[in-house]
């Protein structure tokens, strides 16, 4: 009995991990994310917002699985998140030690009030890893 037990632990344990292994690398990559008006030195929202002032600088960040993501790209969009309303691409940002992706958005002028949106992929990727949206304000 002992001698047939083994071998189905076995089987179990590889398709087990096998299963466990496809999740990680086919499912989503980021796996938590936030735009935020301040970060940590890791890279970590600290003050997550959805309104945000003219003057403020927006950041965005991303915890991706290290293993499984080492570049990103994230969009910026002024108005509803459409080709059309791209206006700021930040291509190949690498994930840092801590495992964040950070993106920031600012303008010297300020930022014009209005409706903003920033998407995140896997650099080099077509799928959207998530749309997230936020506005300016006086």
């Amino acid at each position: 009995m002992k001698k047939l037990l083994i071998p189905i632990l076995v089987g179990v344990l590889i398709i087990g991990a096998g299963g466990a292994s496809y999740k990680y690398f086919n499912g989503p990559k980021i796996t938590e994310s936030s735009i935020t008006k301040s970060i940590d030195d890791n890279g970590k929202a600290t003050a997550p917002s959805t309104t945000f002032k003219p003057k403020d600088t927006v950041y965005f960040s991303a915890k991706g699985k290290k293993l499984a993501i080492k570049k990103a790209t994230v969009v910026w969009y002024k108005g509803e998140v459409a080709t059309k309303n791209r206006f700021k691409v930040d291509e190949n940002i690498e994930i840092n030690k801590s495992g964040y992706f950070t993106s920031t958005l600012s303008a010297p002028e300020g930022l014009e009030e209005g409706q903003y949106g920033v998407t995140i992929y896997s650099a080099g990727k077509e799928i959207m890893e998530g749309i997230w949206n936020f506005d300016v304000k006086n």
